[in-house]
């Protein structure tokens, strides 16, 4: 399970890398429209798309961590961020107006984070 979690958070978080961050801003917008939902989507200003890309590097750097040892503790502290991640994301479409489009990625979080709390028991603590 915690395999699993960390190759999705892998796919998912590589695509804010340089040059896949704006497919994937255009691809929410997409979703956005075709739900009807008309949230308005302004261009992400430069700084903005560096911490993007910088999200997705650490994102990236933290899944292949998690790949490579997938170790109780490790796993503990990614339940913990996908529940501050999830808390984060309806911040932004509650608050800010961030398209609601999110919540599917708010859902994804809380699974994540369901899931490995109950697969916990079952790992090795580090050694």
């Amino acid at each position: 399970m915690a395999r699993a979690a960390a190759g999705f958070d892998l796919v998912a978080t590589a695509c804010l890398l340089p040059g896949l961050e704006t497919r994937l801003l255009a691809a929410l917008a997409e979703a956005d429209a075709a739900l009807g939902l008309a949230t308005p989507s302004p261009p992400l200003a430069p700084i903005g798309l560096l911490l993007a890309n910088l999200a997705g590097a650490l994102g990236v750097l933290w899944a292949w961590v998690r790949i490579a040892r997938p170790w109780r503790e490790l796993v503990a502290a990614d339940a913990a961020a996908r529940c501050a991640v999830a808390a984060i994301l309806v911040g932004a479409i509650e608050l800010r107006g961030v398209t609601p489009v999110l919540y599917a990625f708010v859902a994804t979080e809380l699974l994540g984070a369901a899931a490995q709390a109950w697969a916990l028991p079952r790992l090795p603590r580090r050694s």
